[in-house]
């Protein structure tokens, strides 16, 4: 059922009119297509309801009559209408569309000619400029969002001692170090953790590693095919770029003379074969893990425990993230996270972080230490709405759903102080 336009969804008309630069009065396809716009450049992700399955959508491209959506984890089934559910500057929108196509998860919708059911959020936000908080990630996947939750069951089954420390409010270092070595001790004992200090440092496997996204494996130190033969693996690779780069630069004859004399240098080092995995803070490249035999331990690596390093280091990096992450605000004075407003359920907070901002579109769910008065409350969210404010500085939206006994009621008292105070300034 169509819903008439209110001064609200007007006024909504006049600020994406702001944002987008693009005149949008008229009939509600214009209004409507705006608000996929929103979705789109605030790469927002929402909910679209499909035979009974709920799934992640984001905002692909748009069209005159259509709106291409990259639905994770789709598949088609019998029925060509699905709902979609968002929320745009405190409204709530639910549509049913129409399915037009479908191409592996690209689904295409046609834009909806009205407005079918619009909510105005319940809870008002208060203003805050005394209000600061501290926080810490809550562990959702490795990578963040919804895609690896299989990856995510996966380690768990291999590194259960370690899966459990990293989703500890406070993960211990030393304690996750220290399994660290002993799940790597269960295949070798030969290995080095490497963290950069300069840019020189390591360059050939460095550069592998970032344009990559995956871990360096050879499995025959003694023979040039394990270095330059394409390896058909999603998480693993060897040389094979590099080869191909100095076919163009230098040819195949120098190039060949390149990698023999590589597989000369790592055969003086008895090596015998190894696995080199990329260690991340955040999301840049910090270091690495590098596990390796030599012919003294009379085996290679195979490839299913190059790929149980390559899980290993995931889980480093996201349990060294999550302490960084806890270390730097804590570490702070008590400004370190500002509030910007406030409800009963939900809130919006600033950091001057590009890095974290980053971080955190992808690990979206975090615990909130919010101290008011004598009390602390901890408060569970999920981050909905990413905002660029200025230089460095960004706007996050939280909408909360879990605390702790009675931390809501202590909010809502708070909130009902801070409200009486602006009535009586």
């Amino acid at each position: 059922m169509a819903i008439g336009r209110t001064d609200s969804m007007q006024e909504l008309i006049t600020l994406m009119e702001g944002i987008y630069g693009e005149t949008i009065i008229g009939s509600d396809i214009n209004l409507i297509k705006h608000l996929f716009y929103y979705l789109k450049n605030e790469m927002v992700e929402f909910s679209f309801e499909y035979e009974e399955k709920f799934l992640a959508a984001i905002v692909e491209e748009i069209h005159n009559t259509s709106v291409a959506l990259n639905v994770l984890g789709f598949e088609e089934g019998k029925t060509r209408r699905a709902r979609i559910r968002f929320e745009v500057f405190n409204v709530l929108y639910n549509f049913e569309v129409m399915i037009n196509d479908i191409k592996n998860e690209i689904v295409s919708i046609t834009i909806p000619t009205e407005l079918q059911s619009a909510q105005q959020r319940k809870n008002k936000r208060v203003s805050c400029d005394d209000l600061f908080m501290n926080f810490i990630i809550l562990f959702r996947s490795l990578r963040g969002g919804m895609r690896d939750a299989g990856e995510a069951i996966s380690a768990e089954s291999k590194f259960p001692h370690l899966m459990r420390e990293v989703k500890e409010d406070s993960p211990n270092l030393r304690l996750i170090n220290l399994m660290m070595v002993d799940y790597i001790h269960k295949v070798s004992s030969e290995y080095e953790i490497l963290f950069f200090k300069d840019k020189k440092e390591n360059p050939l496997i460095k550069k592998i590693l970032l344009d990559s996204k995956k871990s360096v494996y050879v499995h025959d130190c003694w023979s040039i095919d394990s270095y330059i033969n394409k390896m058909n693996n999603p998480l693993l690779t060897n040389y094979h770029s590099e080869y191909l780069s100095l076919l163009e630069e230098i040819g195949e004859e120098n190039a060949g003379v390149f990698f023999q004399e590589l597989v000369k240098k790592e055969s003086r080092e008895f090596l015998v074969s190894y696995i080199v995995s990329p260690i991340y803070l955040f999301e840049e490249l910090t270091g690495y893990l590098k596990v390796f035999t030599t012919a003294m331990d009379k085996y290679t690596i195979t490839e299913q425990q190059a790929l149980y390093f390559h899980e290993l280091s995931e889980l480093i990096s996201y349990a060294f993230t999550k302490i960084a992450i806890k270390e730097e605000r804590f570490n702070k004075l008590n400004t370190s996270t500002k509030i910007v407003d406030i409800s009963i359920g939900g809130l919006l907070f600033e950091i001057e972080d590009e890095t974290l901002f980053r971080y955190l579109r992808k690990h979206n769910k975090i615990k909130m230490f919010i101290p008011i008065g004598e009390l602390t409350l901890n408060i569970n969210g999920e981050i909905v709405r990413y905002l660029t404010k200025g230089d460095n500085v960004f706007h996050l939206g939280v909408n909360f759903f879990s605390s702790n006994p009675d931390d809501l009621k202590n909010l809502e008292n708070y909130l009902y102080e801070k409200k009486r105070g602006i009535l009586s300034e």
